[in-house]
């Protein structure tokens, strides 16, 4: 019998991580999401996450992890430090490393195959948009799930190889999903790591710097991570 969406959510949501750093030891700030890939505590994300950060706020690098699962609308987590593996600027990819995760609920997202992805095809993304400011508003850790379809897949026009570079799905993505894990609705697998949303200037409220989202989104698809990988 084959799970439903509900039931296919619960079985990922342990495996996604908040990425963030401490400015001070009373604050956080979250800058993006991550997502388990191994059974070691090994963290797939984007590279501009840490590229953006300076050595101090790299000292401090730290994942907020699920720890522990009440029921069905209340977890528990913890932030743990991680530190860089190997990252690829060119994909936009990295690899992280947990400090302690033998007492966590992580375990490793089973990975699809990105070459195989078709236009149409249903996909959801689930990672942690404006956790900061949901957390500033009260409302705490908040893992949001968004679904869509893949709108279109492009190919690398300056690779000899025309390696597929980017799946862009119909969805609003925020900011804080860079990193998070693009998944098959239908096998529940990862073909994609979320890294980039478009926003276009107010239509209404000009004089404000806000930028309000399209329903366009940009993923880097697995396969070009599994390299990394190794």
């Amino acid at each position: 019998m084959s799970k439903n969406l509900q039931e296919k959510i619960k079985e990922v949501k342990s495996s996604i991580v908040a990425i963030g750093f401490n400015p001070n030891p009373q604050q956080i700030t979250i800058v993006g999401s991550g997502f388990a890939v191994s059974d070691d505590g090994k963290i797939l994300s984007a590279a501009h996450l840490y590229n953006q950060l300076n050595p101090e706020q790299i000292n401090n690098l730290k994942a907020n992890v699920m720890i522990e699962r009440i029921d069905n609308d209340m977890e528990r987590y913890k932030w743990i430090p991680v530190k860089l593996i190997n990252k690829n600027d060119q994909y936009d990819l990295a690899l992280f490393q947990l400090e302690e995760y033998k007492d966590t609920l992580l375990k490793r997202l089973d990975l699809g195959d990105s070459d195989k992805v078709e236009i149409g095809q249903d996909v959801y993304f689930i990672g942690f948009p404006y956790a900061a400011q949901l957390m500033n508003e009260g409302f705490g850790i908040t893992l949001v799930v968004n679904k869509g379809i893949i709108s279109t897949i492009k190919r690398d026009g300056v690779d000899p190889e025309h390696k597929r570079n980017w799946l862009i799905v119909d969805a609003i993505s925020n900011p804080g999903n860079s990193g998070c894990s693009l998944i098959d609705m239908e096998t529940n697998k990862v073909i994609g790591v979320m890294t980039i949303a478009f926003r276009t200037k107010s239509q209404t409220i000009k004089e404000l710097d806000i930028r309000e989202p399209m329903h366009i989104a940009g993923a880097k698809p697995i396969n070009l991570a599994k390299n990394l990988l190794k």
